[in-house]
């Protein structure tokens, strides 16, 4: 397993040593190899609790987990969690720990008392003064990774992003009430028992409520529990909800869907799937409030159910689908009752990568092969990220790691199920560009009026440029037989692999897109100007050219290319 020096020095040394050895000063931006651990802080007792545990340790360095963690906090982690089992998970490339561990470490880092920092003023909504891409997150100086946004289906005007917000530590949140022309920024507020929030997902419920779930993270037990969270004035202030992971503690990596159909006797519906440890599992909020967690996954799911993705149907179907990183392999279960229970788990497609592909723009914390889905009637539609399947780039073993003229290359794949998930077609890649670039961090999303899909990713350069990338849309009006040519959101490339970027998250693992009346607005983690990690959006629309031929126009907002401060 690779480490960042940090990391290394942690593993490999006394406590002593390390203090001594890592006495840097902070850069501008967060970097884990310029953060020292000070010596008397909550953080250098629990490295020496953890390194006096010896099983642990040695449980932790035998893992070959590709979590990048720390063994101390490994260690940490399992004393915490006596499910884990104590042979390493020789199928599971996890090892059994949480991704969101990797968050929780950079957090540490930054809050060595292990408290959280005071919760900041909701900022007011600003107007931008500039062209196609808006900086949703404003002047943030803390980093800012792994987004999701989501238009409100009655009312267009009214959009909600969020995103992680490592320094703070509270779930950052973004809104809009002009259609996305300005942005207010929030917080969610943390429970007693929570140090941190990582993982956002958001969405609405038809009388305009606005509907946000994070993990709860726990730094002293490393306790991870699924939060719900609710705005009644469009986004601009949150008030808990509730826990609806039940009793686990292990809760990762969760993606959130609302049921708005006016045909759908489930509607209001609100999904969301995650995985706890290995399974995967699903629970649903209606009038009632949130019900149990209900395990969807089974035998077939050898490894973890890291990277899942839910959603529905106009008639209330929902569809939940995952990679499993043991097997390799795609997996879809449907429900029929508005998830009270779910179908056997049923197999899409294999894949040639598991859990994760080393590229050079994302190598510290490596793009995550994890799905998205769309649905429109029977239907069925699911992206994921995978090596490109060509000679010699078909096993994790030839992913290109930091080798920018690697033959090898990570691609974004799409499948299409016609009779709602029971078939499936064969997979093809959106973008089969032949070069030297990587592709990953996908979102898929379907226009429920018109059926045109839509779908964001992050492309490289070539050469010594592909450690840069750009954000790129393309869509399709055939049910994914055809997609059209690659439309180039950024207007400026960004740079995670540089001096003070944001190590331990860079892209974080997900970004995202919404659709409705015929806008696609996608967020992405950003960072064209060197400093910390930012959410930016833009607004697409697709211009009709004929009767069947459309065009993607990233909609300007003012004169300037520069940023929304």
């Amino acid at each position: 397993m690779d480490y960042s020096p940090i990391s290394s020095l942690l593993v490999r040394s006394s406590l002593s040593v390390m203090i001594a050895a890592l006495a840097l000063s902070p850069g501008p931006a967060f970097a884990a190899d310029e953060i020292p651990i000070r010596q008397g802080t909550a953080l250098a007792r629990l490295v020496e609790e953890a390194n006096a545990h010896g099983p642990e340790m040695a449980l932790a360095a035998a893992g070959g987990s590709k979590v990048d963690i720390p063994h101390w906090l490994a260690a940490h982690y399992r004393r915490n969690h006596s499910e884990l089992p104590k042979a390493a998970l020789q199928l599971d490339p996890t090892g059994g720990y949480p991704l969101a561990l990797e968050n929780l470490y950079s957090w540490m880092l930054l809050h060595q008392d292990l408290q959280p920092s005071p919760a900041p003023e909701t900022k007011a909504a600003v107007a931008p003064s500039v062209g196609p891409n808006l900086k949703i997150s404003g002047d943030n100086d803390t980093p800012r990774s792994e987004s999701d946004i989501r238009i409100n289906p009655v009312n267009p005007q009214q959009i909600i992003a969020a995103s992680n917000n490592i320094g703070n530590g509270r779930q950052a949140q973004f809104w809009s009430q002009d259609g996305g022309a300005m942005w207010g920024q929030a917080t969610l507020p943390l429970l007693s028992a929570d140090s941190l929030h990582s993982d956002p997902t958001v969405h609405w419920t038809s009388d305009g409520t606005a509907w946000a779930t994070t993990i709860g993270i726990n730094a002293d037990s490393t306790v991870l529990q699924m939060r719900a969270y609710k705005s009644t004035d469009a986004g601009k202030t949150w008030t808990f909800d509730a826990t609806f992971s039940g009793d686990q503690t292990s809760a990762d990596k969760q993606m959130m869907w609302v049921d708005w159909s006016r045909t759908s006797p489930f509607r209001d519906r609100i999904y969301v799937i995650w995985h706890n440890n290995r399974p995967a599992f699903v629970s649903f909020r209606n009038t009632s409030g949130w019900h149990a967690p209900t395990q969807i996954s089974g035998a077939e799911t050898t490894g973890t159910a890291i990277g899942s993705d839910i959603t529905t149907n106009a008639v209330g179907h929902v569809f939940a689908v995952w990679p499993d990183t043991g097997s390799k392999s795609l997996f879809v279960a449907k429900s029929t009752n508005g998830g009270e229970t779910f179908s056997q788990p049923r197999l899409i497609h294999k894949t040639f990568a598991s859990f994760q592909i080393n590229v050079p723009s994302f190598g510290a914390r490596s793009a995550l092969v994890g799905t998205s889905i769309a649905v429109r009637d029977d239907n069925v539609y699911v992206s994921w990220v995978d090596l490109s399947g060509d000679e010699g780039c078909k096993a994790p073993a030839s992913e290109p790691a930091d080798d920018v003229t690697s033959a090898c290359k990570s691609r974004v794949w799409f499948v299409h199920s016609a009779d709602g998930g029971q078939t499936w077609g064969e997979p093809i890649k959106v973008n089969p560009d032949a070069a030297h670039v990587d592709q990953f961090n996908q979102r898929l999303a379907i226009d429920p009026e018109t059926g045109i899909l839509g779908i964001v990713y992050y492309s490289t350069g070539r050469d010594a440029d592909r450690k840069k990338t750009n954000l790129m849309f393309q869509f399709s009006s055939d049910s994914g037989k055809t997609w059209s040519t690659p439309t180039k959101i950024t207007t400026a490339m960004t740079d995670e692999t540089t001096v003070h970027a944001d190590n331990g998250n860079q892209y974080g693992d997900y970004n995202g897109l919404s659709v409705a009346k015929g806008m696609f607005f996608p967020c992405w983690t950003d960072r064209r100007d060197n400093g910390s990690e930012a959410i930016f959006t833009a607004k697409i629309t697709l211009k009709q050219t004929s009767p069947t031929a459309f065009e993607a126009v990233v909609v300007a907002r003012g004169p300037a290319s520069g940023d929304q401060q």
